[in-house]
C-alpha cells in the first residue's frame, strides 16, 4: 500500500500519498486487465480487496505480512507462490520461476 518506509518503522510513510497511487494501479489492473493474481499480504494490503471485482476471474490470496515480525504467523506456510502458478496454468499461461 506504501512503496517506501523508514527502516524499523512500519507504516511510517502511510498517509503521504502512496495509497492514492497504489489504489489507482490496483483498480486499473483489476478492471481492465486479464485475470490476475493479487497477493495481499498484511492488513493494509488486505483492505485493498474492495478494489478488486469478484466477477473478473482474479485470484486473491491473503496472508500475514512477510516482515520479520509476523512472517512466522502464517506467511511461510501460505503457499501463495504455488497457488499463483496453478492459477496461471489454469488460465493457459506459463508458471513463474519464483527462484530467479
Amino acid at each position: 500500500t506504501c512503496l517506501t518506509v523508514e527502516e524499523g518503522q512500519p507504516a511510517s510513510h502511510a498517509g503521504k500519498g502512496w495509497e492514492v497511487l497504489t489504489d489507482a494501479i490496483i483498480r486499473q489492473v483489476a478492471q481492465q486487465g486479464p485475470p490476475t493474481v493479487f497477493m495481499l499480504w498484511g492488513s493494509h494490503a488486505q483492505a485493498k480487496q474492495r478494489l478488486i471485482p469478484a466477477d473478473r476471474g482474479h485470484l486473491v490470496l491473503t496472508s500475514n505480512h512477510p516482515s520479520p515480525l509476523s512472517a512466522h504467523r502464517g506467511f511461510f506456510q501460505c503457499g501463495h507462490f504455488a497457488q499463483a502458478n496453478a492459477h496461471l496454468q489454469q488460465q493457459g499461461l506459463p508458471a513463474i520461476d519464483w527462484q530467479i
